[in-house]
């Protein structure tokens, strides 16, 4: 049930704009309705906590976090917004890892297909189907674990090789 409400709230946050000019991560700006900083987001979960080093420079960071299991926060979402704190332009959704690859039920269908990132073996799996009457809609979910964390990222404006190469600057 967790996981349905999960993707759930992640098909309801797909409202995304493109890529802008990449910079370093110390200066990611908190939107107005955090509650928590990744610093101490760290602290909450038992699992690493992977940030992006190079993101669009306008970008606004919106923290969400799961429900919590013995203390714990069970898993999260990092929202980039645009700088206007009105659109999501991209999901990075984290929790802990159960195994060291990904499971048969995260791992293939149709449209996926097998990339690389950071020496992980990545899952990327395109959006189907058209926008407002435009066939082909850019981005989809790349999926992967590194260092022990499930990695999943959604977007429906970046391409596939924009969301590749900011997933490759996760620390």
């Amino acid at each position: 049930m967790r996981i349905i409400s999960f993707f759930f709230f992640l098909s309801q946050c797909i409202f995304l704009s493109s890529i802008a000019t990449v910079i370093h991560a110390e200066t990611i700006q908190y939107g107005p309705h955090n509650t928590i900083t990744i610093e101490a987001l760290q602290k909450e979960i038992d699992f690493k906590l992977l940030v992006p080093t190079k993101i669009p420079k306008d970008w606004v960071l919106e923290i969400k976090a799961g429900p919590r299991t013995n203390e714990k926060q069970e898993y999260f979402s990092l929202n980039f917004l645009d700088k206007n704190d009105q659109y999501l332009m991209m999901s990075l959704n984290q929790k802990k890892a159960l195994f060291k690859e990904l499971d048969s039920s995260q791992k293939r269908h149709d449209n996926t297909e097998l990339v690389q990132i950071n020496n992980c073996e990545g899952h990327f799996e395109a959006w189907v189907g058209t926008r407002n009457g435009v066939k082909d809609i850019s981005g989809g979910y790349l999926r992967w674990i590194q260092k022990g964390t499930y990695v999943e990222m959604v977007s429906s404006r970046l391409s596939k090789e924009e969301m590749i190469k900011i997933a490759k600057s996760l620390k």
